[in-house]
This record gives C-alpha cells, sequence and structure tokens, in this order.
C-alpha cells in the first residue's frame, strides 16, 4: 500500500479546471483533518515529470493517463460529494494500483 503524500490535479491546460480541483481536495483535506499531504495542479504533459502518489482526473482525459497507478477519475470535476467518496476509497485502498472511477 502507497502512502497518500502527494496529490496531482490535472487537466489538459493546467490553468483552469485542475486548479479548481486542487482548490476543492485542498479544501477536503482540511476538513477532514488530513495534513501532511502536498496537492498541485498541472497539465496533461507535466505528468511525466512529476512524482506523485494519486493523480485526480476529469473523465475527458482518463484515457491519456491510463498508465499510472493511482488514479480518481471525476465525472463532474466541481460535485465535493463525489470527491469526498473517491478520495476516502483512495485512502482506503490496499493495493498499489487503482483507478477509481
Amino acid at each position: 500500500m502507497v502512502e497518500i503524500k502527494k496529490i496531482l490535479c490535472c487537466c489538459g491546460g493546467g490553468m483552469g479546471s485542475s486548479f479548481m480541483v486542487q482548490l476543492n481536495v485542498e479544501k477536503y483535506l482540511k476538513q477532514t483533518g488530513r495534513t501532511g499531504i502536498e496537492v498541485e495542479h498541472v497539465s496533461l504533459g507535466e505528468i511525466s515529470a512529476q512524482k506523485f502518489d494519486l493523480l485526480i482526473v476529469g473523465r475527458d482525459i482518463a484515457y491519456n493517463v491510463r498508465e499510472y497507478p493511482r488514479i480518481i477519475e471525476l465525472f463532474r470535476i466541481m460535485d465535493m460529494k463525489e470527491l469526498g467518496e473517491k478520495i476516502e476509497q483512495a485512502f482506503a485502498a490496499t493495493e498499489d494500483s487503482y483507478h477509481i472511477k
């Protein structure tokens, strides 16, 4: 099991939706009392140069990142309920590789 210490939020351009998801992830982590977790936003082209434990993407680009081991795919990127449920699944995962849809 991989401990989640760095989360990347990714979108096509790395500026708009990934930044909004980053803010929501940070808000959720704060609400749930999780600390010591770095959250960043990047573009699709920047992922390969990053080290991370969890990747969060919208379903529109999920196909492009399927080779990464730990992915959360969001259907509604601004839905805090969906985000929270899927983050909890990631923290509870016992496998080193998963794709949460």
